[in-house]
């Protein structure tokens, strides 16, 4: 027997005779005398992660031992004839103890493997006389992750360098042996778990450190120390202390033993100065590269916590004894990465860390890396096929596979592959012949029938599995399932292993160990198409990012949960669910500007946001200012960008948000206060000041390194190193300014960079909406019902730049720099319909800025043609979104052919009936989900995007071809609604009575009524048509009366005659009728007058009492110019009177108490008037009264009215309190003192005379007027 290969028991021999073995000769006889004789131990086979760590110390040390196979058994107590395992000792459950090498053949200089920290029984390592010649902290860098090591000795070698510390004081280490090397520089500290020391025959200086515990044996002899107490030893003779290496290596290199051939350790040998691995500091990895990785963290399911954006990667050759992050990964000098080890020792990838996924999906993208050379996944719980696009990589020589669930044939190999390792898997067929015969091979332990192509050593039957072990998952699965390991049943079988003690509970669990099942494939979960509504906020989206990519269309299919990214489809970076709602978007690495739009409020999916590395050049408040409207938002990363600002406060409190990451941007000022939902806050690489906000919720995961913060308590951090906290942007910057980086083309993201100040999205304030726009804003919100309290004449309008978080009104719309709306966004995150028939009233045509109204999602119950009737009117509509809502009936002509309207969506709802004719200014057309009929109409011009899908549609190719199959259309049954049709005068349409008594029974009952409510999803019924309400003729009484109100308001309306017909409540506007603003009942009496945007003048006339019917009277910003006394003498005389609207106009006087006492009126507005003197006591009848801007004096007086709604800003009151508490502080500040008199006198123009507005022609109402007695 060779002596390199006896296989010494550390209880052979007592640990000083081990280190004073003189000659191999000497080991060979205490091993005859020591050792049993062979066959009688009984060995044991080891488990994955100690094969996979052996493997990669015999690839470490260059071991070449032919027996290190996973298939023979490692000695217990003895070795018997079938062991392996040369040099390595287990005990009797198959974990390893000892790993002893001493004599033969050299070894490589290593350094130790990682991978030995899985040695968890690991408790003696000896490697001596192997002319190992390494620098010692390099090749023990990673031991000390070897946390139950005992002993450690390697005399007789060429180690040089000095001890590092973290070897002295490993927490188990007893013994430590390194005589006779060339070890050099001072002993650090001794830990005092030291038992025994020896350190004879090398170059160690100074003196010997005193321990804590005194050593039981220890020795430092021949040596370089001055002090060797606590040790015996002695100064080496030869007098070369002071000489080696000139006396002295400078910083980053150690003194090395220059080594030939024949050389001896402990032979007195030149030695000259080499670089040491402390000369290789860490460095920040690249930012580009630590985007990726990030992300790659994310979608491993790393959870290294040493993996962020301001953490040092090892570059190769350093020292893993130096500070740094990134755990298994090594980077160039450039910070790139070039290698990932993350072993089942240190973390979740790759080889012996149960990734338990299908093998295509999980390694799809590896194949475009273009530098790979080493992959190993080994001892994993991957299944499925393995695909060709791996094993062709150009540059991939070392592929390892082995111990997983593979199963299928092995796809053609590349050329290039020199080592190939599948074994024991469940891989079928024949090995295939390789381009080149491989160098290294191995196959043995699956389902192949020939694997003479791999390796002739393993071409026996006997090396595959039996046929019973191959008829996995009932002999093979159906197309879009894969055969896959069980862990359901395994998990069961162990848990009545853990419940049961019996012998037949532990067998059922050692059989079933990852029985195999058949799973559906990621491959089957094929795309879907995106909700039309979602394509809409997502093509908006890409408009407010300018996003690059060119398969964000409509139309496009979009990936799905867990299906793989090797199938075809479109919307690169975004994930939907099966229903084709976005859940993730993740576009990194791009070039992005811009801001998120509002239209995200429709994604209500959308879990997940992460814009990485894209080199966004935004305030942080303009880029996130609608990203709130995402209601169930959780995860925000937008690390790695050029991102200013103050964070907002909106940000840190999203309820649903749990991870934010901003690492590595330029943002300033303060931090908000996080919210309590927040898990996980990444702030580092900033210029945020102060102190991190106290929390009495602490935030479990924050990091705030490299920041101005001047205290990290609850979140670590540490202050930035450059010195420019003070001094960016000079100081600081003024209102309405940021501190912006000055980003030029090259520059990356984190690097210091000069900063200037710019506007900020503050500066861009709201404002007042105009007057005449807000008349018709407010006669739309009480026409579609909209129930926002700050759509008021006192609210500020939001401005395009203009940030969100400034506090406004007027949710929801947008105005332009001169106050006009130039958009409407309400959809059923922000707002609801309350009405039973809202429609668009026709005021709506003076909105002629409007370019974009969005109401999507709101359940908006109407007829479509009477809803939308006045919307043809907006000369300047380009967008019109009104999806997802239960609109009913055809689509009018008039609305699809507005000359500016570029894109309309109507999909998600119940129109029916034939699409008209399109207009050629279309360009985008949604009309999914509802039960057209009849052929889509020829177009003028190619629709750049249609989708018609799920209608009645007899054909829709000229729409997409794509959906022009007769599986895209509703089937026959769904098509028969309403009985086929309805007669004339009727409307097919929803019935939610139907509906809601089967949901009501639902409640009470179970099955039956479960069983109605899927079949009776709203199911639809014949309705009377608005259209069919047709207009009267106005009752003779009523014709008199209101030909006196002509007169007596100066009426323009040219219609308003006797025979001319009246339009009815509910009746639509589309049919032809007189008397203009005037709606009536069936039997011809006025209900409504609604005088809006005109010029009035004068009073009512006493004629209105005969309106028995009249229950609303709104004059909105008609230039009235008259005293309120006068002007509404003869109000109270109308019998029903509810509703009373006179708002913005310049009416003047006081109060009349006969208004407010009135008992039918439930409902007042007087806003931005020129009222002034007391409010007279308010009758209990009141639920709303709105008298803001105007000149009230005195205290708003107690009511026993409960008021829904009260506002009284803008007034002289000196107390509010009864009206509004919060317009108590909302009082002028100046100008009460009117017509020459304080505000408070009673009577300031004295008796008979009252104090009145000079109006102007071009004066606008509640602006500032010279004010004179009359």
């Amino acid at each position: 027997m060779a002596t390199s290969q006896l296989r010494l028991q550390r209880q052979s021999a007592p640990p000083l005779l081990r280190l004073l073995l003189p000659s191999p000769l000497l080991l060979l006889l205490l091993c005859t005398l020591l050792v049993p004789p062979l066959g009688v131990g009984a060995g044991q086979l080891l488990d994955a992660s100690s094969v996979g760590a052996l493997q990669a110390f015999k690839s470490a040390l260059g071991v070449t031992y032919s027996d290190w196979n996973a298939d023979l058994d490692c000695c217990f107590a003895t070795c018997g004839p079938t062991d392996g395992w040369t040099n390595v000792f287990c005990d009797g459950d198959g974990q390893v103890t000892d790993i002893t090498f001493q004599g033969g053949s050299p070894l490589s200089p290593g350094p130790l493997p990682l991978q030995l920290s899985s040695l968890t029984a690991l408790t003696y390592i000896m490697l001596r006389q192997l002319r190992i010649h390494a620098e010692l902290k390099a090749f023990t860098q990673h031991l000390s992750a070897v946390s139950g090591l005992q002993r450690f000795d390697m005399a007789y070698n060429f180690l040089y360098g000095s001890i590092p510390a973290a070897l002295v004081t490993m927490p188990a280490l007893t013994i430590l042996a390194l005589p006779v090397n060339y070890l050099t520089g001072s002993i650090p500290q001794l830990g005092s778990q030291l038992v025994e020391l020896i350190l004879a025959s090398n170059y160690l200086s100074s003196s010997f450190p005193n321990p804590s515990t005194p050593l039981a044996s220890c020795s430092a002899y021949s040596t370089c120390l001055t002090d060797f107490t606590g040790c015996p030893g002695s100064v080496r003779t030869s007098g070369v202390c002071g000489t080696i290496c000139g006396g002295g290596c400078g910083e980053g290199e150690a003194c090395a033993p220059l080594v030939e051939e024949g050389t001896m350790p402990g032979n007195t040998i030149p030695m000259e100065c080499a670089v040491s691995i402390d000369s290789v500091p860490p460095r920040l990895m690249h930012t580009s590269a630590a985007a990726a990785m990030l992300l790659l963290r994310r979608s491993l399911g790393v959870t290294f916590t040493d993996w962020t954006a301001t953490s040092l990667c090892l570059v190769s050759g350093g020292s893993m004894l130096t500070p740094h992050g990134w755990t298994g990964v090594r980077c160039d000098s450039q910070g790139h990465p070039i290698a990932i080890d993350i072993t089942a020792t240190t973390g979740h990838a790759l080889p012996g860390n149960g990734i338990y996924t299908e093998f295509k999906a999980f390694a799809w993208h590896l194949s475009r890396l273009t530098s790979l050379k080493h992959l190993d996944l080994s001892s994993n719980v991957l299944y499925g096929p393995i695909h060709s696009s791996l094993l062709t990589i150009p540059t991939l020589t070392s592929l390892t596979l082995s111990d997983n669930y593979l199963s299928g044939c092995i796809p053609a190999l590349g050329s290039q592959l020199l080592s190939l390792s599948l074994s024991s898997n469940y891989l079928s067929s024949s090995f295939p012949m390789p381009p080149t015969p491989l160098p290294a091979c191995s196959a043995h332990t699956n389902c192949l029938t020939d694997v003479s192509a791999c390796n002739t050593s393993e071409a026996g039957a006997g090396n595959q599995r039996s046929a019973s072990e191959c008829a996995i998952c009932g002999g093979g699965c159906a197309e879009g399932v894969v055969c896959a390991p069980n862990l359901m049943v395994l998990r069961r079988a162990q848990s009545m292993q853990s419940t049961q003690s019996t012998q037949s509970a532990m067998a059922a669990a050692a059989t079933l160990s990852y029985p195999m099942s058949c799973f559906r494939s990621r491959d089957s979960f094929l795309p879907v198409a995106m909700a039309p509504d979602a394509v809409a906020a997502m093509l908006a989206l890409k408009t407010g990012l300018h996003v690059p990519f060119t398969d964000w269309v409509q139309g496009a299919l979009c990936s799905v949960e867990w299906g793989a990214d090797s199938t075809t489809h479109g919307w690169t970076a975004v994930t939907c669910n099966g229903e084709g709602h976005p859940t993730a978007i993740a576009i990194d690495l791009q070039e992005l500007s811009g801001s998120f739009p509002s239209e995200m409020s429709a994604l209500t999916a959308l879990t997940h946001i992460s814009l990485i590395n894209d080199r966004i050049v935004a305030e942080i408040g303009a880029l996130a200012q609608n990203l709130p409207s995402i209601t169930n938002l959780q995860y925000l990363d937008m690390a790695y960008n050029f991102l200013y600002g103050f964070i907002p406060e909106t940000l840190l409190t999203l309820p649903a948000l749990t991870f934010l990451s901003l690492s590595v941007n330029y943002l300033s000022g303060s931090i908000p206060q996080p919210g309590s939902q927040l898990l996980e806050l990444a702030l580092s690489s900033n210029y945020l000041s102060s102190s991190f906000p106290s929390s009495p919720t602490p935030i479990p995961t924050c990091t705030a390194f490299s920041t101005c913060l001047t205290d990290f308590t609850g979140c670590p951090g540490s202050l930035r190193t450059s010195g420019d906290c003070g001094t960016i942007c000079g100081g600081g910057c003024g209102e309405g300014e940021a501190c912006a980086p000055l980003v030029e083309e090259g520059i990356e993201p984190g690097s210091i960079i000069p900063m200037g100040c710019a506007v900020s999205i503050e500066s861009v304030p709201p404002r007042l909406m105009h007057t005449s726009a807000a008349t018709a804003m407010l006669l739309l919100k009480r026409s579609l019902g909209v129930t926002f309290t700050d759509w008021t004449t006192a609210s500020l309008c939001l401005t395009p730049g203009g940030s969100m978080l400034t506090p406004h009104g007027w949710t929801g719309v947008l105005c332009d720099s001169q106050g006009h709306p130039i958009a409407i966004n309400i959809t059923d995150a922000t707002g609801q319909f309350r009405l039973p028939a809202p429609s668009f009233p026709s005021v709506v045509s003076t909105l002629q800025a409007l370019s974009s109204i969005a109401l999507p999602g709101n359940s908006i119950y109407t007829e479509f043609k009477p809803f939308a009737w006045h919307l043809s009117r907006l000369s300047s509509l380009k967008h019109l979104d009104l999806s997802s809502n239960l609109l009913y009936g055809p689509i009018h002509s008039s609305l699809v052919t507005i000359a500016t309207l570029t894109s309309l969506t109507l999909s998600g709802n119940y129109l029916s009936g034939s699409i008209p004719a399109l207009g050629s200014q279309l360009l985008s057309l949604s009309l999914a989900s509802n039960f057209l009929s009849s052929s889509f109409p020829t177009l003028p011009t190619p629709l750049p995007a249609c989708s018609a899908h799920t209608n009645c549609l007899t054909d829709v190719s000229a729409c997409n071809t794509s959906e022009a199959g007769a599986g895209n259309q509703r089937s026959g049954s769904e098509c028969a609604i309403c009985g086929g049709g309805c007669a004339e005068g009727k409307v097919c349409a929803p019935n939610l009575m139907v509906w809601r008594r089967a949901k009501s029974m639902q409640s009470t009952q179970s099955t039956l009524a479960v069983a109605a409510v899927a079949t009776l999803s709203y199911p639809m019924s014949c309705f009377t048509s608005r259209d069919s309400f047709l207009p009267v003729a106005m009752a003779p009484a009523a014709a008199a009366a209101m030909l006196a109100l002509k007169t007596s308001l100066h009426v323009p309306f040219t219609d308003w005659l006797e025979g001319a017909l009246c339009s009815v409540e509910w009746g639509t506007d589309s049919t032809t009728h007189g008397w203009t603003a005037v709606t009536c009942n069936g039997d011809g009496h006025p209900t409504a007058i609604a005088i809006n945007l005109q010029e009035l003048s004068g009073s009512f006339p006493r004629q209105v009492s005969a309106l028995t019917a009249l229950t609303h009277i709104s004059l909105i910003n008609d230039r009235i110019v008259a005293e309120m006394g006068v002007l509404a003498a003869n109000l109270p005389s109308i019998p029903n009177l509810q509703y009373l609207e006179l708002s913005y106009n310049f009416i003047y006087g006081t109060l009349p108490t006969a208004i407010l006492a009135k008992d039918t009126l439930t409902s007042i507005s007087l806003a931005s008037n020129y009222l002034s003197g007391s409010i007279p006591a308010v009758g209990s009848q009141i639920s709303e009264l709105h008298l803001p801007h105007n000149y009230l004096t005195g205290t708003f007086p107690s009511s026993g009215a409960t008021f829904a709604s009260c506002t009284c800003a803008d007034n002289c009151l000196q107390s509010a309190v009864n009206c509004n508490a919060g317009d108590e502080a909302l009082q002028r500040e100046s100008g009460c003192d009117i017509c020459s008199h304080a505000i408070g006198t009673v009577q300031p123009c004295g008796a008979n005379r009252v104090c009145a507005p000079e109006v102007s022609p071009a004066a606008e109402p509640a602006s500032l007027l010279p004010m004179t007695c009359h």
